[in-house]
This record gives C-alpha cells, sequence and structure tokens, in this order.
C-alpha cells in the first residue's frame, strides 16, 4: 500500500516545511499544489522538491482558490496508482499525531474507502499575547502554540481507483465514489492561528474569496483570540486530552447541522412544488 498526499498551499511559509516533514514520516509521495504564494512558500517548496524526490511539484497557478484544486491533482496523477493505494488530503497547517497506515490498513480488510480525522485545534490564546512581543520566532509553530481542544472531524483519507476520475465541477474533500467510512479516527494538530499577523493575512484571504470559507465570514475580527484557561495544553510526550463532553459536544452539534440541512431541504421542496402547482393552473 502506497500514501500518497495532496498539499495546496497559499502563503504557509511559517510553517509549510514542518508541515511536509511531518508528513514524509509515513507519505510516499507529496503532490503540492500552490495557489499564488506571495510569502516565500513557493521558494520554500521548490527548494524542498530539489533535495526531496518525494516532495513533487503539481502545480502552480493565480487562479482564485477552489477545492476543486484536490480533484485536479488526484486526476494529473490516479491512473499511476493501485486500488489498494490511499491519498491523504495534507491542509499545509496539519500534522498527524501517528503514522495512519495501520489503521488504513484495517480500513481496506473492511472494505472501506475513507477515513477521517479528528482535528486537535491550536490556538492562539490570551497567554500566547502576552508574551508574542519576547517569543522567539525562530521556534518551530509546534513549539510556540500549545493550547488546543479537540472539535472537529472531516475527511482526510480516501482510496484510489485507476479508472474513475473526481470531477472538476463538484465540491467536497473526498472524490462521491470514496464513501463507504471507516470510523475510527487518528487525530491531526491543526495550527491555522498561528500569529497576529498571520490570521489578519488568512482572514483577508478568505473574506476576498467569493468561492469558499463562509464559515470564516460568519465570524467577527476577534473570535480568534481565545482564552488558555479554555483549553488544554499540549506536552508531545503525553496523550492529548479528549474528554466525553467535548465527543458529546460535537456530536450534538452536527446533529444541528442535519436538523437545519432537512428543515431548508424540506422548504426548498414546499417552495418548487407550489411554483409548480402554480404555474399548472
Amino acid at each position: 500500500m502506497k500514501l500518497n498526499a495532496i498539499c495546496i498551499i497559499k502563503n504557509e511559509a511559517d510553517i509549510i516545511l514542518e508541515t511536509l516533514d511531518n508528513a514524509l514520516k509515513f507519505c510516499d509521495a507529496i503532490y503540492v499544489f500552490d495557489n499564488g504564494s506571495t510569502d516565500g512558500s513557493w521558494e520554500l517548496i521548490s527548494q524542498k522538491a530539489a533535495i526531496d524526490p518525494r516532495v513533487i511539484i503539481a502545480g502552480h497557478t493565480d487562479e482564485m482558490y477552489r477545492n476543486q484544486f484536490r480533484n485536479r491533482v488526484y486526476n494529473m496523477f490516479h491512473k499511476e496508482f493501485s486500488p489498494s493505494d490511499w491519498w491523504y488530503i495534507l491542509d499545509a497547517d496539519e500534522m498527524l499525531c501517528e503514522d495512519p497506515k495501520p489503521m488504513l490498513v484495517k480500513a481496506m480488510q473492511r472494505d472501506k474507502t475513507q477515513m477521517r480525522v479528528w482535528q486537535a485545534q491550536f490556538y492562539f490564546t490570551d497567554n500566547d499575547l502576552a508574551v508574542y512581543d519576547q517569543e522567539d520566532k525562530t521556534h518551530h509553530v509546534s513549539e510556540r502554540r500549545r493550547y488546543y481542544r479537540i472539535n472537529w472531524r472531516e475527511p482526510r483519507f480516501f482510496r484510489n481507483s485507476p479508472t474513475q476520475s473526481w470531477a472538476e465541477d463538484i465540491s467536497g474533500k473526498v472524490p462521491p465514489f470514496c464513501q463507504n467510512l471507516y470510523r475510527p479516527s487518528p487525530i491531526c494538530r491543526h495550527y491555522a492561528e498561528r500569529t497576529p499577523e498571520q490570521i489578519k493575512m488568512r482572514r483577508e484571504i478568505r473574506l476576498a474569496n467569493p468561492y469558499s470559507f463562509l464559515h470564516v465570514k460568519n465570524k467577527s475580527d476577534m473570535d480568534w483570540l481565545k482564552k488558555s484557561k479554555d483549553c488544554f495544553y499540549y506536552q508531545a510526550d503525553k496523550k492529548m486530552k479528549f474528554p466525553l463532553l467535548d465527543r458529546l459536544t460535537y456530536y450534538a452539534s452536527q446533529f444541528r447541522y442535519w436538523i437545519i440541512w432537512r428543515i431548508k431541504n424540506m422548504l426548498s421542496l414546499k417552495t418548487l412544488f407550489l411554483s409548480k402547482v402554480a404555474n399548472s393552473v
């Protein structure tokens, strides 16, 4: 079994090399697609690709970001791999806590085609802000951001199909032909909020995108500053904390989203039905 990663990147110079080094512990290849970086990220990944053949530049474009960039990269290379190989959607600011291959082997044994990850969201907190001016910026991001909560889960792995392309006019974390879910999930450390400057730039990029990131557009400017007392402190040699209450809170929020989606869907169908009745009279 081979595990290949698809990594879409835009302005992640402060973390991308740490992300790639973490993923290279278990990935056979990482296909990197740069979306018009202007902060030195493009130069860093080009240098990395020059010295490590497992890092492959799949594309470089100034197009407006779309989730379908992942589809495009998959379509470029999926025919080179077998049905026993897997793909990993590697966000440029995420690092897995463990090698996922043993879990993927079990997933294959059960004829599954998709696996999710639990996301440990690492936050920039009031404690970080208090010492930010004295912080040693040469240290890795993972050494500087230690406060987290595990509160989200997303699809990140899907099984390769040499014969099926991933339509580039649809969105989604994994292809529609990979819906047979393996429910156990590894944990990944997600460093979306690293410094006040990076958070501001990240927000501006997302606000300017008309196609994606609605979850960002619905937040206020200061939602990113978290209270350290509401988080757990990460220690690499200790198991991450994921209490039952956090799991139940996550499942409750998902159930709420499902109910809202069902209601909106039913209202849309009702409106469509009434419109057809009105037009037939």
